[in-house]
């Protein structure tokens, strides 16, 4: 993907008008653009600026309604929302969300591997700040290395980016036709995969934190057949063939096989409730 900014002149329009400063691109998606920039009112936050022209505008805006509905220090802070049309009728929806000064999980892992008890603390991190979206009946949906994030100085990770959340309170938006649901492949759950939308609860997202926990141990992905192609996990989470055997001895071995039954191909093979996981993990 082209990780060229294409929306800077946008975004120091934006800025200009409201009186920001230190506009700094930081990175680009599918349908949007990310940018750093100093306000007067919250400090350095992070501006973004989301095509309607790619992406429908009732995501967006669930989106935003999900994240104003979290009151958690593991869930980013949105600050403001607004909607720009340009003078060649581009529409923008522009969103000035918390910036994360630690980076990405992403990040972090291009300077070296994470220990055993990294992992688990990164882990525990992240089932924390589903079961705070518990409650709310939000399903992030797209839990990876690069939407957990860290503050200055802090190992404790933060979701962000909620473009894909489900709200169990709400009609799906994905249409019922569609083979492959919403989502990262190599991170979701057999259930999005295969866009069994009734299937899906936080579940879905304790999968991919599963996922997440077991490549970083293991170097693989729990349900990858073959060492060199990452693509065979893909489409054996499809088929619901569950972790191998390789995995799960190795996960035991380390004395963390409650991670087994966090990417088990069925939800209702999971744990229940995140606090299960939780002290399944802790004791």
């Amino acid at each position: 993907m082209n990780n060229k900014p294409e929306l800077q002149g946008i975004a120091e329009l934006i800025a200009g008008d409201a009186g920001f400063t230190n506009v700094t691109f930081c990175g680009k998606g599918t349908f949007k653009e990310i940018y750093r920039v100093q306000t007067k009112d919250f400090g350095t936050v992070a501006l973004k600026l989301v095509d309607r022209s790619k992406n429908e505008p009732v995501r967006t805006q669930r989106e935003i309604a999900a994240l104003k509905r979290c009151n958690s220090p593991r869930i980013a802070k949105v600050f403001e929302t607004r909607t720009i049309r340009l003078p060649d009728k581009r529409v923008f929806d522009v969103v000035l969300e918390e910036f994360f000064g630690g980076g990405s999980l992403e990040d972090r892992l291009k300077s070296g591997r994470m220990t055993t008890k990294q992992v688990v603390s990164l882990t525990v991190g992240l089932l924390l700040a589903v079961q705070d979206l518990t409650p709310l009946r939000l399903v992030h949906r797209d839990i990876k290395p690069a939407n957990v994030m860290f503050r200055d100085s802090s190992d404790q990770p933060a979701l962000v980016d909620f473009g894909l959340v489900r709200d169990l309170s709400e009609i799906s938006l994905t249409p019922t036709w569609l083979l492959h649901g919403p989502g990262t492949p190599f991170y979701a759950s057999p259930e999005q995969l295969n866009n069994e939308k009734h299937l899906i609860d936080w579940r879905s997202d304790q999968f991919s934190i599963g996922v997440i926990a077991g490549h970083l141990l293991t170097d693989r992905h729990p349900y990858q057949t073959d060492p060199t192609d990452p693509r065979t996990a893909v489409q054996a989470a499809m088929d619901k063939k569950g972790p191998t055997a390789e995995f799960k001895n190795q996960i035991a071995a380390l004395g963390l096989s409650p991670l087994s039954k966090m990417v088990a191909p069925w939800p209702v093979q999971r744990f229940l409730h995140p606090a299960d996981v939780l002290t399944a993990l802790t004791t």
